[in-house]
């Protein structure tokens, strides 16, 4: 049987959940069993909870404290979606606006921007840093799960389906937008999303293929900024049986690489920029331009070897 050890509560935050910030009565125990332990690097722990976070039935099979904590949130994103909806298709000042009236939308008007703020809240809420005795728990990893506007979601896809029921969006759509743009412009996917909600599937078809287009086209331009930048006379060097491809010298010429050291800062925008060549072939065009830029260090080669020395 375990023995769960309350975490370190602040004293001003001691009758807290400490998942979504609500008055706490409970406890969430981590974790559910005595297998899972092992793998955990640290004791058992109880945590403060309200009851509805302390309800909800997170699996047995997590081994972090924090995927915990985002299952949770999950479910509190789900289960408030229409709540969270009221943000995403209003502003405080339309609800004061609005000509709501009667018993039932006189209400809503009244009560609607409060329901959205205390659901917003409860899913924004990051609780204190976890520790037992003074001695500090795991970091959250900062990689796991999806951020947008303010929110972790369990992934991408459930961040999707949270706008589906908030914002009313089409599933289908912004899913192949996301696809098409990457998570990382999850904005201007949801922005199109949400100005075209009841789509048919002609339409639904149409959109996605100018945004392809769009892309496609952006992708054009962008590849001809880059190549009116690089100089096509460059020829490729050999040092050594190594080769400083013409593309990598392009780069340097581009950049204004001074010398070794300077290539050396520029290391992580080098490997960012050729990324798409993979690994093994973005380290050799590496190697071979800091064989290249330690050569021209000596004035002798430079005017004997460097092809490109009219460049630099």
């Amino acid at each position: 049987m375990n023995t769960y050890s309350h975490i370190d509560t602040p004293f001003n935050l001691r009758h807290t959940c400490w998942f979504c910030g609500e008055p706490s009565s409970n406890l969430v125990e981590f974790p559910k069993t005595a297998q899972a332990v092992a793998k955990i690097g640290h004791s058992p722990i109880a945590l403060p909870a309200c009851n509805e976070c302390a309800r909800i039935n997170y699996s047995k099979n997590l081994t972090s404290i924090w995927s915990v904590r985002d299952q949770i949130k999950h479910t509190l994103i789900d289960k408030y979606a229409k709540h969270l909806g009221i943000g995403e298709n209003w502003t405080e000042q339309e609800l004061i606006d609005s000509d709501f009236s009667g018993s039932t939308l006189g209400g809503f008007g009244r009560s609607a921007w409060k329901m959205y703020q205390i659901a917003k809240q409860r899913v924004d809420y990051k609780g204190w840093p976890l520790s037992v005795d003074d001695i500090p728990l795991e970091v959250y990893d900062e990689t796991s799960g999806f951020e947008f506007d303010g929110t972790r979601y369990a992934s991408i896809n459930s961040c999707i389906d949270y706008f589906t029921k908030a914002a009313g969006v089409d599933k289908e759509l912004l899913s192949q937008l996301v696809d098409i743009v990457s998570s990382d412009r999850f904005s201007y996917a949801l922005r199109i999303a949400k100005l075209n909600k009841n789509v048919s599937n002609t339409k639904r078809s149409e959109i996605v293929e100018e945004v392809l287009q769009q892309e496609s086209e952006q992708e054009e331009i962008l590849l001809e900024q880059a190549n009116s930048m690089f100089n096509p006379n460059v020829e490729e060097v050999n040092i050594s049986g190594s080769i400083a491809p013409v593309f990598a010298i392009q780069w340097a010429l581009a950049n204004k690489v001074k010398d070794l050291a300077h290539l050396c800062a520029l290391e992580d925008e080098y490997f960012d920029y050729f990324e798409h060549l993979g690994g093994p072939a973005a380290f050799m065009s590496y190697n071979g331009l800091q064989l290249y830029l330690e050569s021209r260090q000596d004035p002798e080669w430079v005017e004997k070897s460097d092809p490109n020395k009219q460049y630099w």
